[in-house]
């Protein structure tokens, strides 16, 4: 937890000392920028941190913010928790696949089997690593398929803080 968030271990460590979600936002804000005129979309994967019903602290929440701060509008950022039911969760992936929603974030779990969102996708960011090296594909899958309509090469990017548990299970899934 603390490698993504240090408010994930205690809420009252201040916001600013972890720089994972920043360096997040900053290229997902440049990704975002660079294809704003195909209205290009990028999904995001995040297991720790999930939104909570009782408004405590998200990683999810915190990542919006900074996104939204940099001039992201609200409007082009989904978080996939918020679709409720396999209807509403189609609904949200139409309007990825048509570039009205262009952030996408989601756990490994909920954004597995059956999201096809590929159409639009420029980039998958992987802010924390998920511990079987079946989920790393799954994540992977979503944008390495056929389908994209406007892009023949995608970004993957990996985050890691330095001198964490990140490393360590990057190179597990890599052992296994």
């Amino acid at each position: 937890k603390a490698a993504l968030d240090m408010q994930l271990v205690h809420p009252l460590i201040p916001s600013d000392a972890s720089l994972k979600l920043n360096a997040v936002s900053t290229n997902i804000f440049d990704m975002w920028e660079k294809h704003a005129a195909v209205r290009a979309t990028q999904i995001v994967f995040m297991d720790m941190g999930t939104p909570k019903k009782d408004g405590s602290f998200t990683t999810y929440q915190k990542l919006r913010d900074l996104l939204n701060e940099k001039g992201i509008p609200d409007r082009d950022i989904a978080f996939v928790h918020e679709a409720k039911n396999d209807a509403e969760k189609e609904t949200l992936f139409e309007k990825v696949r048509n570039g009205d929603v262009r952030v996408l974030i989601g756990s490994t779990e909920k954004m597995g089997v059956g999201t096809n969102v590929q159409d639009r996708l420029v980039a998958l960011h992987n802010v924390d690593c998920p511990w079987r090296p079946s989920d790393i594909e799954q994540r992977i899958g979503r944008i390495r398929r056929q389908g994209n309509k406007l892009f023949d090469e995608v970004t993957e990017f990996r985050y890691t803080t330095k001198d964490s548990f990140d490393l360590f299970m990057w190179g597990a899934n890599q052992r296994k």
